[in-house]
């Protein structure tokens, strides 16, 4: 069974409070694209409890989604690279098929 996909006003909703919970959290207007992944928890922590306040629910996979409305990869995509990249110093060939 696949998870549908967030909607899209939900995702514009999500992004605005995801921009309020980095200024609360003093991270100021910082790129939360290339956020490490203790400040990245803070902001989902965040971002959660100010959309329920504002009665937004969370649709199911919603921290995948809330990713992706921020052009931040995934866990299943950084997991993959840092597997490939280990690969690539280590003189392995690998192609993307190899993920399979």
């Amino acid at each position: 069974m696949t998870v549908p996909p967030a909607p899209l006003d939900w995702a514009a909703t999500a992004t605005k409070a995801a921009a309020q919970a980095a200024v609360e959290l003093g991270l100021g207007s910082a790129a939360l694209a290339g956020l490490d992944a203790q400040a990245w928890g803070r902001i989902r922590g965040r971002t959660a409890e100010i959309l329920a306040v504002q009665g937004s629910p969370l649709p199911p996979d919603w921290e995948r989604a809330l990713a992706r409305a921020l052009g931040r990869a995934d866990a299943d995509e950084l997991a993959r690279d840092e597997a490939d990249t280990v690969l690539a110093e280590k003189g392995e060939v690998f192609a993307p098929e190899d993920d399979a």
